[in-house]
């Protein structure tokens, strides 16, 4: 009786390590089926995103991102396999659409490409028109504040940003503070925006947007993705209130010391008080006749939304909330 209870008792502990540790592993493409059919046929995939953890904690999360051109929607498909307790894997699913200005279709690549998607134990893969990268690789396909801007010391802009986001994402985060709900993204850069994944690690890499004025009235937004792909499109700055666009909100790169704070804004320091699971804005803007340039980041695992003035020199606000509604499309 003892034997068989000491048996029963190692495969018991057993069960209990191997549940711990163990995360079943789906393919890209497998999961790619299971998104409806529907979709797939009418939908341009645009990007595909691994990323895992290794260790009790660990995950695997797989994204895919399309673009409907006909009803000019991006939607983003989510699985991430976590543990119930650390013990029990289980798979939830996720969806999020948001209309959109911008043609997307300069995106797309083939789904064949995903057979050649390999999972692996904590890293980041991302296909991205047409191409597989990898870990580092993926931080180092994101266009520079320095690239976008070089010979341009006389434009004159509205406003100059560099978002940053950990998962493929696009719509607007809100916070929830109890009742209260409060957007973090303003009209500048609206819900149709698509956001790819970044390790955090240069925070003078990620997706570029240029605000250029066009007359009193009327923006136009460049963005610079990866691989050199530019889209752009004209807005007006508010869609209730008609705000004059003067010399005293706009500016040119050569009024301010851009590679100083570019230095510092890219600081090991500044990374660590980031940290990796986040959605990070960096922009330059004039108000009052003054340039400021300011990185805002939202902390998803700590519940903390943040803000630090680079230029001129100012201290760090932190603000925390309940809980994120995440990527608001309604």
């Amino acid at each position: 009786m003892k034997k068989l209870l000491a048996v029963f008792g190692f495969f018991l502990i057993f069960l209990l390590l191997f549940g711990y540790f163990y995360l079943p592993s789906e393919s890209m493409d497998e999961l790619y089926k299971k998104i409806p059919e529907q979709v797939r046929e009418n939908s341009q995939l645009i990007a595909a995103y691994y990323s895992s953890q290794t260790g009790f904690s660990g995950f695997r999360e797989y994204q895919f991102a399309f673009y409907n051109p006909k009803e000019r929607t991006l939607s983003i498909y989510t699985f991430k396999i976590s543990k119930l307790l650390k013990v029990w894997p289980r798979m939830t699913e996720d969806k999020i659409s948001c209309k959109t200005q911008l043609n997307y279709s300069v995106l797309a690549t083939s789904p064949e490409k995903l057979k050649n998607f390999k999972n692996c134990d904590n890293c980041r893969v991302l296909l991205y028109t047409g191409r597989i990268y990898k870990n580092e690789e993926i931080e180092n396909i994101y266009p520079s504040i320095e690239q976008v801007i070089k010979g341009k010391e006389n434009t004159t802009y509205v406003k100059l940003s560099l978002l940053k986001d950990s998962e493929i994402t696009t719509g607007t985060i809100i916070e929830v503070h109890g009742d209260m709900m409060f957007p973090t993204d303003d009209i500048y850069y609206g819900k149709g925006l698509l956001y790819l994944p970044s390790p955090m690690v240069n925070l003078t890499r990620g997706v570029v947007v240029e605000f250029l004025p066009v007359d009193n009235e009327t923006i136009k937004r460049v963005i610079h993705y990866p691989d050199n792909v530019t889209l752009s499109d004209e807005f007006k700055i508010t869609k209730y209130h008609r705000v004059n666009i003067t010399p005293n909100m706009t500016w040119t790169p050569k009024e301010i010391p851009l590679k100083q704070i570019l230095q510092k804004l890219n600081s090991l320091q500044h990374q660590k008080t980031i940290g990796k699971n986040t959605r990070v804005r960096f922009h330059i803007f004039k108000d009052s006749g003054e340039v400021y340039a300011w990185i805002r980041w939202i902390d998803k695992d700590k519940k903390i939304h943040a803000e630090l003035r680079i230029y001129p020199p100012g201290s760090i606000d932190k603000r925390r909330f309940d809980y994120i509604y995440e990527y608001y499309c309604n």
